[in-house]
């Protein structure tokens, strides 16, 4: 049988993880379309029984395995792989709505997205090997938590400490205090030698002149009023400038 699911889009918010999920066409649509792929899901995890399950017909899961959505087992199967982990946190919750016929979505508690979309994607190819007829290898369980865990501690190891600095960044240069900067004493300039004052010579007696006559002044012709284009100046006035 081609592929069981697929997942359209996933959606991690603050505390959960949605993801939109279609039922192949050729697919079963509910449990009870396929029951013996419906045995084998329940043989292989027989903890999904005992799931409480609100809002169907029973408290419990295993009341209404025989008859539910496909995607609706995706997420119980999903949430006991969480469980299995025992990095989930103490309850692991889900929820399935419909959203179109043959389209889901299917929302789950995410206390890590690497950890919820990993046990979504186990969970995919646990139903696959169900709904196609079984066989070997069978798939192991708790192999498969296993790996889930191993696989959150090999992200968690590749991703660097908040506080540590990246190898490309260099330290920044303090600043250097005045207190601790160093001062340079400079020698007082040494004071110049006293200059003994010199008397100064007495001024030589000028000669005295014989009083002559002031010439006459004769006036200066007034300037010629110029007329032209800028005004009553012969240059330009400068312009005014906004």
């Amino acid at each position: 049988m081609a592929q069981l699911f697929d997942i359209k889009k996933v959606t991690v918010g603050p505390r959960t993880l949605a993801a939109e999920v279609e039922v192949a066409p050729n697919a079963p649509l509910l449990t009870s379309d396929d029951p013996e792929g419906t045995r084998l899901m329940v043989e292989l995890m027989p903890q999904i029984a005992d799931h409480v399950c609100l809002g169907d017909a029973g408290p419990h899961f295993g009341e209404v395995v025989e008859q539910t959505e496909l995607a609706h087992l995706l997420e119980h199967v999903t949430v006991e792989l969480l469980a299995r982990t025992d990095i989930a946190g103490d309850i692991s919750t889900g929820r399935t709505v419909q959203t179109g016929e043959r389209s889901f979505e299917v929302e789950l508690s995410c206390p890590d997205d690497v950890l919820v979309a990993g046990a979504l994607s186990s969970a995919v190819w646990i139903m696959q090997w169900a709904y196609s007829g079984g066989g070997d290898p069978k798939p192991d369980v708790d192999a498969i938590a296993s790996g889930l865990v191993d696989l959150v501690a090999s992200v968690s190891e590749q991703e660097p400490a908040a506080d540590e600095p990246s190898a490309e960044e260099e330290p920044a240069e303090q600043p250097v205090s005045p207190e601790a900067a160093p001062v340079s004493e400079e020698e007082p300039a040494a004071e110049p030698a006293p200059v003994e004052e010199q008397p100064a010579p007495a001024p030589e007696p000028v000669p005295a002149q014989a009083e002559q006559p002031a010439p006459e002044l004769t006036p200066a012709p007034e300037p010629a009023q110029v007329q032209d284009g800028w005004g009553a100046y012969s240059g330009p006035r400068p312009k005014s400038v906004r």
